[in-house]
């Protein structure tokens, strides 16, 4: 190899921060001393000026033997590749053409396999629709079979409560029947009491000193009687006031008057629960549920806070399904006063009722309502249970609001009709009153006039103005007995 075509270039070193570069040159050649001396940024500037000189001088010597030399190659390899590329071009076309249709085939199958597979998912959701379509109308007939079973058990008690309305129509309609026939009495016995008086009249000459000394007699024999009564009923009265001074008597009383009232009215048989914790005053088994009962004899309206103590015994007792909250004698705070008796719905499934001033309504009635409202809560839980699952009360919500409604309405209506027989007991009452007070005046008013006639026609007979007890115990054997209230 000649130094004509020897690399100029012989090797690179680093050399701590630097490199250092190795040429190659003739031994006569000297370096310029303008290279020698310059720094690194003037040697590099130089070496690139020198690369392009070098560039320049290969491209003019390039063109001049293209222009010359090989101007008809050229030519010759330029027709070459143009028929060559002609070649290929038609090649690559019939190889795209054969492609295009393998691929319009590809996508043809793909097409019919994604049709097949379209259908089999229209036929198997079609068959799932109506698999859903059988299970909806099912489910509908389950659900109006249920309907249908509720609505029988709602209007057999809608035709108990309307026979039980029928009862009591009956019963004040006899009441008012009642009131005639003790009118009718009052004066066939003051009729009596005339013709008896005007018996003794006609006698009164004869035998009037026997008379005088035996209605004397019955008068004494009469006041010891009264005074007896009295005596009896003063110590009644002083022992209520000394319990009832005590909250503590006053509220076993109050407990003792409910227990005996509803095994007498119900034949409810209550368990005093008063001294197990959170247990309410007494439970009972009603219907086949268990039932909680608050009683409470307060002189005051009933605080707030004891409705929270009992809800919340309800509420530790989920397997009581009704509470009764009951106030014997005043209203209980937080609740409508003109609704004497109230239901709510508390912790999903449990009844509580609330009763106000229980003493002034109509006994029967009430504890009748509440026997009505523990048995609709026994058919209820009845129904859920029967059916075994928890999700079956929610879909029964829907209908117990709807029966709710009817029973708030039954409940409004029959204290309405509490109310109106109570006080249509009162006028009764009143009207009875009246009567007897004024035959006690005619009476009393015909005895003064006989005394005056006798005392004219013996002389001796002392006027004595008072009715003769006899009659006053006769005419209260004739007045009817106040119901409605009993006092403890």
């Amino acid at each position: 190899m000649t130094s004509e075509i020897t690399s100029a270039y012989a090797g690179r070193k680093r050399a701590g921060k630097n490199s250092v570069i190795k040429f190659n040159v003739k031994p006569t050649y000297e370096v310029p001393v303008c290279l020698l001396t310059s720094d690194i940024s003037q040697f590099q500037s130089a070496l690139d000026f020198a690369a392009r000189l070098i560039d320049l001088q290969k491209s003019l010597s390039d063109d001049f033997i293209k222009s010359n030399v090989y101007q008809d190659y050229m030519k010759s390899i330029e027709t070459k590749h143009t028929n060559e590329l002609l070649e290929a071009e038609k090649t690559a076309s019939d190889n795209f053409g054969s492609k295009l249709s393998e691929i319009i085939q590809t996508i043809t199958d793909k097409q019919r396999e994604f049709s097949e597979q379209i259908d089999n998912v229209r036929k198997n959701c079609d068959m799932e629709v109506k698999t859903i379509l059988k299970d909806k109308k099912r489910a509908e007939d389950d659900a109006t079979a249920a309907k249908l079973e509720l609505e029988t058990t709602l209007q057999k008690e809608i035709r108990n409560l309307k026979k039980q309305l029928a009862e009591k129509d009956s019963e004040v309609r006899s009441l008012s029947k009642g009131e005639a026939i003790i009118r009718e009495q009052c004066n066939s016995e003051s009729q009596r009491l005339l013709t008896i008086v005007e018996e003794k009249n006609s006698q009164a000459l004869d035998n009037l000193r026997k008379t005088y000394e035996q209605a004397i007699s019955l008068k004494e024999e009469a006041l010891q009687h009264r005074e007896a009564k009295i005596s009896q009923r003063e110590l009644e009265l002083q022992t209520s006031i000394q319990r009832n001074a005590s909250s503590s008597y006053r509220g076993q009383d109050g407990e003792s008057f409910f227990q005996r009232l509803a095994e007498e009215k119900m034949k409810w048989k209550l368990t005093d629960t008063s001294q197990i914790p959170h247990s309410c005053d007494y439970s009972g088994i009603i219907h086949a549920l268990t039932v909680f009962f608050e009683m409470k004899n307060y002189t005051s309206d009933i605080r707030t806070d004891e409705v929270t103590k009992f809800l919340r015994d309800m509420k530790e007792h989920p397997e009581v399904r009704v509470g009764v909250f009951i106030s014997l004698n005043t209203r209980i705070m937080g609740k409508d006063k003109d609704k004497a008796i109230s239901i709510e719905w508390i912790n999903d499934s449990q009844c509580a009722i609330y009763v106000q001033s229980f003493k002034e309504l109509d006994e029967n009635h009430t504890l009748s309502l509440i026997d009505q409202v523990i048995k609709l809560s026994a058919t209820y839980n009845k129904l859920i249970g029967s059916n075994g699952a928890l999700s079956e009360e929610t879909v029964l919500q829907g209908r117990i609001d709807k029966a709710r409604v009817h029973i708030e309405e039954y409940i409004s209506e029959s204290c309405s009709l509490i109310n109106r027989v109570k006080n249509d007991q009162k006028q009764f009452r009143d009207l009875v009153e009246r009567s007897y007070s004024h035959t006690i005046a005619v009476l009393k008013k015909q005895m003064t006039s006989i005394n005056t006639a006798l005392e004219n026609l013996t002389g001796e007979y002392k006027e004595d103005n008072t009715i003769d007890e006899t009659l006053i115990d006769t005419a209260d054997e004739v007045k009817p007995k106040k119901g409605g209230k009993k006092k403890v």
